[in-house]
């Protein structure tokens, strides 16, 4: 059984979401999917970069400065824009037919 997340998550990669929605690069990979981000962490004042990670295959990230973190491209696309859950999933599912097409 496939569920709408699931087909959200496969039709929209997180290294493809993150390197549209974030000032930066990939950087070195710091083991088990990791990735280090070259950029600031969008979620507060970062004068510095190498405290933000994200992981390429699941979508999580983590900022090791200010602790922000969430499981997936959907948690964070809730936090960066302040929606719930409903309206994320809603936004990130056109943004994901807009790709495809």
């Amino acid at each position: 059984m496939s569920f709408p997340t699931d087909r959200l998550k496969a039709n929209l990669s997180p290294e493809r979401y993150y390197s549209s929605n974030l000032n930066g690069s990939w950087g070195k990979p710091t083991g088990h999917g990791w990735h280090l981000w070259n950029g600031l962490c969008p979620f507060h004042q970062d004068r510095r970069a190498g405290s933000f990670v994200v992981n390429r295959t699941t979508g999580a990230f983590k900022c090791f400065s200010c602790g922000s973190s969430g499981g997936d491209i959907i948690a964070f696309h809730m936090k960066i824009n302040g929606m719930i859950f409903k309206e994320a999933f809603k936004k990130l599912q056109e943004v994901s037919q807009c790709a495809q097409s």
